[in-house]
Parts: C-alpha cells; sequence; structure tokens
C-alpha cells in the first residue's frame, strides 16, 4: 500500500480564475489582517520585538497556503457574493480574534469541496486560524488546568536537584526566595499548534511530503518542544539571576533560534523522506 502523497508543484496549464482568486484574496487577508492587529497589540502593550509578537514561520505557512489554493485541482463550493462581503466585514473589523475565525470558517466551507492544491491550501489557512484561535481564546478558558499541569512537571523535575523548590499550581520556586508564576504564554501548549502548522508550510514548500512523514516530524517536534520549554522553565524557576537571563533578550533569542532550526530541520526531513512501498 503506497503512503499518502501530498501533491506539490502547480503545473503550467493551471490558471487561476475568478472563483478561485475571490476565496484566496479573502483568506489571505483574513490572516494578514489578524497578524497586523497582532502585531498592533504587541507594540501597545509595550512588548516591542523586531517581528513584532509576528512568528516568520506564520508568514511562511500563510505564503504556501496561499500558493497552493491558486494551484491544481477543483475549487471549492461558491456561496455568492454575499458571503464573500460578509467574510470581508468580519476580515475588516480590527479584531485579530474575529479575523482568526471568520478565516476557519470561510476556509472550512471551501475546503469540503476542494480538491488537490486548492484543497490543501484551504486546509492550511484553517490550520492557520485555528492554532491562533488556541492559544488566543481557548487556551484562556483551560488556563488553570493547562498551567498547574505543566508547573507540576517542572515542579517534579526542578524538586529532584533542589528540595526546597516547591510547586502549588501555576507557582513554582521557593517562597522565601524566588518563585515563577507560569501563565499560558509560557506554556508548551501555547508554542506547539503553532509550530506544527510551521513545519506543515515548510515542509509543503520544501517537497512532497507525505502523511505518515508528516506526522513523525510533528510527534518529534511535540517532544522536542516540550523538553526545551521545560528545561526552560527550570531555569526561570531556579532563581532570580537566571530567570533575568533566560527571561531576557539573550535567552529568549537562543530558544527562538532552537525552535526555528527545529521547525526548519523537521519540515526539511518530512518533505525529504521517503516514502513506504
Amino acid at each position: 500500500m503506497r503512503a499518502q502523497v501530498f501533491p506539490s508543484g502547480r503545473p503550467a496549464a493551471v490558471s487561476p480564475d475568478f472563483s478561485t482568486i475571490v476565496p484566496t484574496v479573502i483568506m489571505a487577508g483574513a490572516a494578514v489582517n489578524a497578524l497586523v492587529v497582532r502585531g498592533m497589540e504587541s507594540v501597545a502593550a509595550g512588548a516591542w520585538a523586531p517581528t513584532f509578537g509576528i512568528s516568520p514561520f506564520q508568514l511562511v505557512a500563510l505564503f504556501v497556503a496561499a500558493r497552493l489554493s491558486l494551484g491544481s485541482g477543483a475549487a471549492g463550493p461558491r456561496h455568492g457574493l454575499a458571503v464573500d462581503a460578509l467574510a470581508l466585514v468580519l476580515v475588516l473589523v480590527p479584531s485579530s480574534a474575529l479575523s482568526w475565525l471568520a478565516l476557519a470558517l470561510y476556509a472550512g466551507t471551501h475546503a469540503v469541496g476542494a480538491t488537490a492544491e486548492r484543497r490543501l491550501g484551504a486546509l492550511l489557512f484553517l490550520a492557520l486560524a485555528v492554532a491562533a484561535l488556541w492559544s488566543s481564546v481557548v487556551l484562556k478558558w483551560i488556563a488553570g488546568p493547562v498551567t498547574t499541569a505543566e508547573a507540576m512537571m517542572v515542579g517534579q523535575f526542578v524538586s529532584l536537584l533542589r528540595p526546597d523548590i516547591t510547586q502549588t499550581g501555576n507557582v513554582i520556586g521557593n517562597p522565601g526566595t524566588h518563585s515563577l508564576i507560569l501563565m499560558t504564554r509560557c506554556t508548551t501548549a501555547d508554542a506547539l499548534p503553532t509550530a506544527i502548522v510551521s513545519l506543515v508550510g515548510v515542509a509543503l514548500l520544501l517537497g512532497r511530503p507525505s502523511l505518515g512523514a508528516l506526522w513523525r516530524a510533528s510527534a518529534v517536534l511535540a517532544a522536542a518542544l516540550l523538553v526545551a520549554n521545560l528545561l526552560r522553565l527550570s531555569a526561570m524557576a531556579w532563581s532570580s539571576e537566571a530567570y533575568a537571563l533566560v527571561h531576557g533578550p539573550v535567552g529568549s533569542n537562543v530558544f527562538d533560534a532552537l525552535e526555528a532550526m527545529a521547525v526548519l530541520g523537521l519540515g526539511n526531513w518530512a518533505a525529504n523522506a521517503r516514502s513506504g512501498p
């Protein structure tokens, strides 16, 4: 049995028509608007960074999704100008969450009837939106259990070396000297969905990944991110000096660089992995 292989490359004979261009423009516009609003919110909050809080890999996935949605295959169902206009109205509202929600609904409906590359493009747009909604909306609803679970793992690990460090709820540390309050933005659950979507985007950009290769690469990425984040949080809970180093520009850049290398390396591996017989 052959492994399922994702299509890549766009045949020269394929020329996008109106029914393909309009949905692609709306989906890409929704993603761009959400990312721009996210960047503006980051700047307004004083959390300035060279990328304005936007992952470069999100831009890669956005580019690949747009390219695929203009590629080969049948386009998804057309629901008329009224639906397109409604989607545009939702997209133009200066709300990142609303733009992602509009993208998820719109991309989901187009993925149902599309085929080949166009279906892949819509699914990648959908995955981008779902990952962003998970981090910005859903994760906040279940913040308590998520942060407590990861804090418990950090506490168990650090206590092997430092018996004076304890964990209570989402707080890890020595109450008399230094404690770390774990927020959702620092958890593996926050970073992992976007990282996996980024990996898929890189793999689709570089080659023809099989579904099995993508699953294996995603599993390795999940394990690597979990271990790396637990080590990072453990260092942050160790002392105020370690917290300043790891949470500061140097530590953040090193962690981001390692994550980028993992996404690029595993995405490249998935793109070039041999399919099974």
